[in-house]
């Protein structure tokens, strides 16, 4: 994000009007504070996500002031907005004059700033709070995938959204929503594991078959309309994102088992056991150099239990209950369906007056008349690509 930005210097000349100027000068100082927050050596999200929405209603005045006044809204110097993607691996600046290319970078960094707190909260064990936040979260990159980033597409002549950080493109924005969603649902299966007594085996199997549709849901729209982002990205998050696949289609097999167990369909549960186990053992383990490494623990932790688990009930059916073990779990006794229920925070603009933009009396210099042009054109197109 560029610090090297004044609304105040280049609306000089038609930003005279008290109230104008007073906005202009506030767009500067939150601007500044939040470069400040994405600049920090330890990233706060909460900090990110405050000073982001400080700002946008800055920016967006401006913007609307410029769309109502086009005729007036003349500059003294460039506006150049310069930013790189919070999420990709080795991000590379991209600069435009379009003040909404601003406007949709800052909704961005709320996005970004609601999901690493929801990481912080889960982090601490605050499920509940880590659930919300990633809703919020999801909301931001809904309204850029579904409203925002389309309307400003569709009034451009020249879009590359390829040459933009990914945040800024639709596809991944709408990824990131089924992404951040399945994070989300993953607070509320946490939620019910640590209530005191037995948990509802049946309520976190279709939970986790939840997850798992999100999970895919993010990885096919990455596929079908984010393609030339997939390779921004690093391999890791993608490693991540395959293992966690795999722990969330074994879990529900496993919870649904236990479900089953109480309910005393004993030789369903253990075929349907026998199947969570073998999806586990289908989890490719991780290079002794990967950063995900310490994960693998925990994988060999709930394979061993699994084990224990399904010779634990082995036993006790064959000396116990005696019933026919299916040597492939019946298609019509899986779970008729997942439950989803995290959505997305609707999330929308905050409703803004345009300023007044007042030309002086004899007008601007000929030589200020080629800012004029640059800015009625970045109005135009919705973005100079």
């Amino acid at each position: 994000m560029t610090k090297t930005v004044s609304f105040e210097r280049s609306f000089k000349t038609v930003g005279k009007d008290p109230r104008t100027r007073t906005v202009l000068l506030k767009a500067d100082a939150n601007r500044k504070q939040l470069h400040e927050a994405l600049d920090a050596k330890t990233i706060s999200g909460e900090r990110v996500c405050n000073e982001a929405a400080r700002y946008l209603p800055n920016i967006h005045q401006i913007l609307l002031s410029c769309k109502f006044q086009p005729e007036v809204a003349r500059l003294d110097q460039r506006l150049v907005f310069e930013w790189k993607s919070g999420v990709e691996k080795d991000p590379v600046p991209f600069s435009s004059e379009a003040l909404m290319y601003d406007m949709v970078m800052c909704c961005v960094c709320q996005g970004l700033g609601h999901a690493a707190t929801a990481t912080e909260s889960s982090v601490a064990g605050e499920f509940a709070a880590a659930s919300r936040q990633y809703a919020a979260a999801a909301g931001v990159f809904d309204f850029l995938a579904k409203d925002h980033l389309p309307k400003w597409i569709a009034k451009g002549n020249d879009v590359k959204p390829e040459n933009l950080p990914s945040e800024a493109s639709i596809g991944a924005s709408k990824a990131f929503a089924e992404l951040l969603l399945a994070n989300g649902q993953q607070m509320a299966v946490a939620t019910v594991l640590i209530k005191p007594g037995t948990p509802n085996y049946s309520l976190l199997a279709k939970l986790c078959l939840g997850i798992l549709e999100r999970l895919d849901s993010f990885y096919s729209i990455m596929r079908k309309e984010a393609s030339q982002q997939i390779e921004r990205f690093d391999k890791n998050f993608f490693a991540l994102l395959t293992f966690q696949q795999g722990i969330q289609k074994s879990l529900s097999k496993y919870f649904h088992s236990r479900a089953l167990w109480d309910s005393q369909d004993f030789g369903l549960a253990i075929a349907l056991l026998d199947e969570a186990k073998a999806a586990l053992n289908g989890i490719v383990d991780f290079d002794k150099k990967s950063p995900l490494k310490p994960l693998q623990k925990d994988l060999t932790d709930l394979k061993a239990h699994m084990t224990f688990l399904l010779k634990h009930w082995e036993h006790d059916n064959s000396s116990v209950y005696f019933e026919n073990v299916p040597k492939k779990f019946p298609e019509e006794k899986r779970l008729a369906a997942s439950l989803q229920l995290t959505k997305v925070t609707p999330y929308t603009l905050e409703d803004v007056e345009p300023l007044a933009l007042i030309m002086p009396d004899g007008g601007m210099k000929r030589s200020d008349s080629d800012l004029a042009r640059q800015l009625q054109e970045s109005l135009n197109a919705g973005f100079d690509g």
